[in-house]
């Protein structure tokens, strides 16, 4: 996702930078959008969200663990690009990922 580095800063212009998050799906959201002029939708339209709560990741040479949940969070659907699984290991949890290489997006930044 891009992630405002200046967030907690409101007078620095936002400056955006990628960032992978790891979290666990706890909902998927549909939201119907009737046409609303107020809202410059002129036809009525559909978001599906995902309601997230993020993994507080440490990540060493074995890959990828996590032993505590962070916050809850609802983004937008396409911003989730796999789902893996886990393995508990000495109080902590392990993600397994095997989605491959090529599943793997990448930003290409507007020109």
């Amino acid at each position: 996702m891009l992630v405002d580095i200046h967030a907690n800063n409101r007078r620095l212009a936002p400056k955006f930078e990628v960032q992978t998050f790891s979290g666990q799906l706890e909902n998927i959201l549909v939201v119907r959008l009737p046409a609303t002029p107020q809202l410059a939708l002129d036809t009525g339209s559909t978001l599906i969200l995902a309601g997230i709560r993020q993994c507080v990741n440490a990540i060493n040479s074995m890959g990828l663990f996590y032993s505590k949940m962070g916050r809850f969070e609802v983004v937008d659907m396409t911003c989730v690009q796999c789902l893996v699984g886990r393995v508990e290991n000495d109080k902590r949890w392990a993600i397994i990922d095997r989605s491959g290489e090529l599943q793997r997006s990448f930003y290409a930044a507007d020109e």
